[in-house]
């Protein structure tokens, strides 16, 4: 097997069904599926607006299960459920607190699992999270100016069933200036790291960060920027990440097909003392 994979085809199917004023209550409930020969994932969720009679909290609640090759290190299939308490505090700004449980079984491990025993063994973790998100974009889906902030914590706790502690952060700032009526000039950076008192080259494989490909480090196939097994070369993730991105969005055929320059930097890191400008 190569590192990073070769050529190849693969369809993929999705299929989502939506109940909206479920039982005349204004709730919603649905199910959202995709399947290919890389991944099969459904997702179930209720989602409750207005909750407790307050126009500002909503509450979801979710399951889902995931069967993914996508890292090409190892096989994942994860079960995991969560509930998920929105406040909007304003138009822009708005916070999210939820409570996370999942458990990650792993296979076709592509590392001697004698040479990494902890890689290959099930995971079970359970977290808290909170997240900050202010949203100042003029169009979500093509935003020609604003500004995307997120700020993301969350804790694992054996308190929560979680077979090891640790903390999680994810920080992304995202900015768009409108050049002229059709030129964008985009930037975004992204910074994320896992503080836990488990060694990197012990943290379970499923929990660290993975990067690469069209939506992340271009520079990188799928999921291939970072450290790499000596002997096989197929990437380990790492326990942080940092990453910018520079886009100059403009016209090129009639309204329907935009074309984009890029510049990406970034990668990675064994751990938060590992990273290098």
């Amino acid at each position: 097997d190569l590192p990073a994979g070769t050529t190849g085809f693969s369809p993929r199917a999705t299929f989502g069904i939506t109940r909206n004023n479920f039982l005349g209550l204004g709730h919603t409930v649905g199910l959202q599926t995709r399947f290919s020969s890389f991944q099969k994932r459904g997702v179930l969720s209720y989602t409750a607006p207005q909750f407790k009679g307050h126009e500002n909290l909503s509450l979801t609640i979710s399951s889902l299960f995931d069967d993914s090759s996508d890292i090409r290190t190892f096989t994942s299939k994860r079960a995991e459920g969560s509930a998920q308490l929105t406040q909007k505090v304003s138009r822009a700004n708005s916070f999210q607190y939820r409570v996370v449980f999942r458990h990650v079984t792993q296979s076709n491990l592509k590392i001697d699992p004698l040479l990494v025993p902890l890689y290959s063994q099930p995971i079970r973790v359970g977290l808290a999270g909170v997240s900050f998100i202010q949203d100042r974009r003029d169009d979500p889906t093509d935003a020609h100016r604003g500004a995307y902030n997120t700020i993301d914590f969350s804790y694992a706790t054996k308190a929560l069933g979680s077979q090891i502690n640790f903390g999680r952060f994810l920080l992304q700032n995202s900015t768009y200036h409108r050049l002229s009526r059709d030129w964008v000039f985009a930037r975004s950076l992204t910074f994320g790291g896992i503080v836990s008192p488990v060694d990197s080259d012990l943290f379970p494989m499923p929990e660290r960060f993975f990067s690469g490909g069209g939506t992340s480090i271009r520079a990188f196939p799928e999921n291939q920027a970072g450290p790499r097994d000596l002997v096989t070369g197929f990437p380990l993730g790492g326990k942080s990440v940092l990453f910018s991105s520079l886009e100059l969005r403009f016209p090129l055929i009639g309204d329907n097909l935009r074309g984009v320059l890029f510049h990406d930097a970034g990668n990675v890191y064994r751990d938060l003392n590992s990273i290098s400008f």
